[in-house]
């Protein structure tokens, strides 16, 4: 077994592994193991013979760290959409790393010495999708050790094959079944069958990409359950070795023997996932157990770093016959073929989760490249501005801005109304919580010890949308950069399924957030999480002193409690422990923001104008019946602007007033204003631009009313006292919720009656869409899995109605939407005409400890808040989708446009 490149290989460990015929790849790639003369290194002194990447590992290495911004900021410059400027780094890295391995291809002769780059995760299942970005990627990094990586997926077995045959070659992923490795042979030897037959070049390469350490994850987990932990760790290796079997079987037998004759490589199996998963397992565990001839062992930099330490290889180990061991798990019932398709399901999200992470976070730091002053101004008429100057006279005299932020609950509303005086604690928020920060700081040390990869907040509406955008904007610290920050604020049971696909239970920190303690979702979320992660030494919560989960907190023993302050409403918390753990335990020091929200705070004090002007504006304009604010977005601001759709539309959505914001797509932003809206840019984060108001379209504007130099923590504080401004034009109380609770009662009644949503056919809803017009609006109520695609679908349905029919429109993900908007759906203007869009996925999820499912609680919220807006006249239809959600919104909005 050797040759040339052993000879290098100064590492015996590393040394005697290649000598048995293991190929040593590295499953990472990044620029600083590119620039730092890492990779040589590894080439040089460990025998390194290959690279492969995934959009798990370019998340990582783009988002941490500045080593890619340059780049950023010069494409889009240039003009490119982040997730074109995403592809131009991944080729640059790819590219590099190809001419690194250069010297190790040819002394091979084109056996090894490869580097590999995957399609998009989201073609994973269109076979001609994956061939034109094959293909694409292909002629643009233009490097003859280049391998494209395409998912074993019954979509990519045409694509394996007719990217083979074009001679491209081609790095089977997602692999985790015996017969689907064998299925993906087939295809690569088809593909060489029809080059043979036509003449052909045969030095085309190929490897089978076999997934090892999630099978004992899951299987792990399973034999825990029925109390066979005996057979634990046995499941992947012997999963693989049955592999081997077949790669043995199929490569040196008759079927392979026409080709083999005229000098065609074999595909060779590359054992992917190598890394331990359970800290029980020596990290050399996966690569010792499945050494031997024409295998490849691809292995994350911990791995490769342990094995160079203490890898001990005595013989050929994958050839083990691994029948004892698959006997033994048959028994014990555990059925490999349906865990396998379970991986490959979970495979596939595991990737997509990252590589809109990664497309997010490339955005952020492109709109930041093209930073511009920022300013929240609001274009208004002759008339409202009238309006507003009566309120800006009367709040200087009144000193409004300054009483309020006194803590005096007269400046805004009756003190005699529940939840006024006693909820004023954000005013002084920032200063308390900068007190705090340091032992703050300190509990998250303990808590993101060493062995925390991801962090995952569970909450919903104010208890999470203000640290998704502390988190989302912000910059994190140099040692958290590798932890990735999770979101869940949906019950729809595939969203459940693709966050815990993502996640490494035994690498996780879960925050459990909700002031009440009771929030039926946040709850849920909990039993199925805790159950997963089965160590509450590894669970936050963030509560009011006393609530249910603080007892269960207490009970089950949890790894912290975190008081919040009960004098701050949910929507008004950004600023407090909220916030500020998340951030933390996320990486992103939020100092910078409550120093900046206390300087605004300061500024305010001294001249209120600012806050003053802004909510005298958006108040008198909803007043005169202009209660509609466009909110221009662009993609790295939508989470700020969700933050800010909470924080409007409930607090003033109240006794048939209120504000209803609705958000558009920046470049929409010129055509697509309903005449009676009020336009207002806002402050999101830095770097983030927003087109002016049209020219002619509205009479001059008011003055900018940012406090200059304002962060986004500013920004936050700017708008809290712009809104219970705005709110005391309105007289509504800026911070009770009274109809939140008719959706939370419906819905308990539904789940009691296991009622589903009824549905309507699309005529229905097109219908009532083409009837609508001013002065009503349209709300899409989402009870759908949210994703990127299905946030520019509902931005493309909402610009296609509101251009069809002038009016207002919105699309809000369902529960989500229920904390948030659903008040002012309720108690607001009643103009509102509401299409619910549920899907008709049979998928479902049980949840520890209740009597229904994901799907059953689904399917209630949106039956129970349906009725909710029945009972008070609102218009209402359920329409179900078919099929992919994203394209069903597509072909919607074209009806509504015909």
């Amino acid at each position: 077994m050797t040759d040339s490149t052993t000879q290098v290989a100064a590492n015996g460990r590393l040394a005697a592994l290649i000598e048995l015929g293991t190929s040593v790849w590295l499953d990472e790639l990044g620029r600083e193991l590119l620039e730092r003369g890492e990779l040589e290194r590894l080439i040089a002194e460990d025998g390194l013979r290959g690279v492969t990447s995934n959009p798990a590992i370019f998340e990582r290495a783009i988002l941490a760290g500045s080593s890619y911004d340059q780049q950023i900021a010069e494409l889009a410059a240039s003009g490119l959409d982040a997730e074109a400027i995403l592809e131009e780094l991944v080729i640059s890295d790819v590219r590099a790393a190809c001419d690194r391995l250069r010297p190790v291809y040819e002394a091979l002769g084109g056996a090894d010495g490869f580097v590999s780059l995957e399609v998009s995760p989201h073609l994973a299942r269109d076979t001609e999708g994956t061939l034109r970005q094959a293909r694409d990627f292909w002629r643009r990094v233009a490097r003859p050790n280049l391998m494209i990586k395409i998912p074993g997926t019954e979509e990519g077995l045409a694509a394996i094959e007719q990217a083979t045959y074009e001679g491209i070659n081609v790095n089977v992923t997602l692999l985790f079944s015996v017969a689907a490795y064998e299925r993906v042979a087939e295809a690569y030897i088809r593909g060489m069958e029809r080059r043979l037959r036509e003449g052909l070049s045969l030095d085309v390469r190929s490897v089978a990409s076999f997934f090892v350490s999630r099978v004992d994850t899951e299987v792990d987990r399973r034999l825990a359950a029925s109390g066979r932990e005996d057979l634990r760790g046995r499941a992947a290796v012997a999963n693989a070795r049955a592999a081997y079997r077949s790669f043995l079987r199929i490569f040196r037998g008759e079927r392979f023997a026409a080709l083999r004759a005229a000098g065609c490589p074999v595909q060779r199996p590359l054992w992917a996932s190598t890394g331990v998963k359970d800290p029980a397992y020596p990290e050399t565990f996966y690569v010792a157990a499945l050494a031997g001839p024409d295998t490849v062992s691809t292995m994350p930099l911990k791995t490769l770093r342990a094995c160079e330490r203490e890898l001990e290889v005595s013989g050929p180990t994958v050839e083990i016959d691994p029948s004892p061991d698959l006997t033994a798990l048959a028994e014990a019932g555990i059925d490999l073929e349906e865990v396998a398709a379970l991986l490959l399901e979970e495979g596939i999200d595991k990737f997509v989760r990252p590589f809109e992470q990664t497309l997010a976070g490339v955005a952020r730091k492109a709109a930041r490249a093209l930073a511009r002053d920022r300013a929240a101004a609001v274009a208004l008429d002759r008339r409202a501005r009238v309006a507003a100057a009566d309120w800006l006279e009367r709040g200087r005299s009144e000193r409004l801005v300054e009483r309020l932020l006194e803590r005096d609950a007269s400046a805004v509303g009756d003190p005699s109304w529940p939840e006024l005086a006693d909820r004023l604690g954000w005013v002084d928020a920032p200063a308390r919580s900068l007190a705090e920060l340091p032992r703050l700081r300190e509990l998250a040390a303990r808590l993101t010890a060493p062995g925390i990869d991801d962090v995952v907040l569970l909450g919903m509406g104010g208890s999470s949308l203000g640290a998704a955008a502390l988190v989302t904007l912000g910059a994190r610290d140099a040692a958290s950069q590798q932890r990735r920050f999770h979101v869940l604020d949906s019950t729809h049971p595939r969203a459940v399924a693709a966050l815990a696909a993502t996640i490494e239970p035994q690498r996780t920190l879960l925050i459990c957030a909700s002031k009440s303690g009771t929030t039926l979702e946040t709850i849920s979320h909990l039993r199925f999480f805790a159950e997963r992660i089965g160590d509450p030494g590894r669970i936050v919560a963030i509560t009011d002193p006393g609530t249910p989960l603080a007892e269960q907190a207490r009970r089950d023993g949890f790894a912290a409690i975190v008081a919040g302050d009960p004098e701050v409403g949910g929507r008004y918390s950004v600023l407090t422990v909220f916030g500020l753990v998340p951030a933390l335990l996320a990486g992103v020091d939020p100092e910078p923001e409550l120093k900046s929200a206390e300087s605004v705070r300061e500024a305010l004090l001294a001249d209120p104008t600012a806050a003053l002007a802004l909510g005298a504006a958006v108040g008198a304009l909803a007043a005169d019946r202009r209660y509609r604010l466009l909110l221009p977005i662009d993609e790295p601001t939508r989470v700020f602007t969700m933050w800010l759709e909470q924080l409007l539309a409930e607090s003033s959505g109240k006794q048939g007033r209120g504000i209803l914001p609705v958000p558009v797509v920046a470049a929409d932003g010129r055509e697509l204003a309903p005449r009676d809206a009020v336009r207002c840019l806002h402050a999101a984060s830095e770097g983030a631009r927003f087109p002016s108001a049209p020219e002619g379209t509205y009479d001059s504007p008011l003055p900018t009313v940012a406090v200059a130099g304002q962060g986004l923590g500013g920004a936050f504080f700017l708008w809290e006292t712009a809104t219970a401004v705005a709110c005391r034009v309105l007289e509504v109380n800026p911070f009770d919720q009274p109809n939140v609770q008719e959706a939370k009662e419906a819905t308990k009644s539904a789940l009691a009656q296991g009622s589903r949503a009824p549905s309507e056919e699309s005529e229905a809803a097109l219908r009532l869409l083409r009837s609508t017009r001013p002065p009503s609006y349209v709300a899409f109520q989402a009870f759908l899995p949210p994703s990127p695609q299905l946030d520019r679908a509902g931005d493309e349905l909402c610009a296609a109605v509101m251009r069809a029919t002038g009016c207002a429109a919105t699309f809000g993900y369902g529960p989500r939407y229920l904390h948030s908007t659903g008040q002012l759906h309720k108690g607001g203007p009643p103009e509102g005409v509401f299409v619910q869009l549920l899907d008709d996925d049979p998928y479902d999820l049980a949840i520890p400890g209740a009597d229904y499912g994901f799907r059953a609680l689904i399917e209630a919220q949106a039956a129970g808040d349906r009725a909710a807006l029945e009972a008070r006249g609102r218009p209402v239809v359920s329409l179900r989708l078919t099929g992919d959600p994203a394209a069903a919104l597509a072909a919607l909005a074209r009806e509504i446009t015909v």
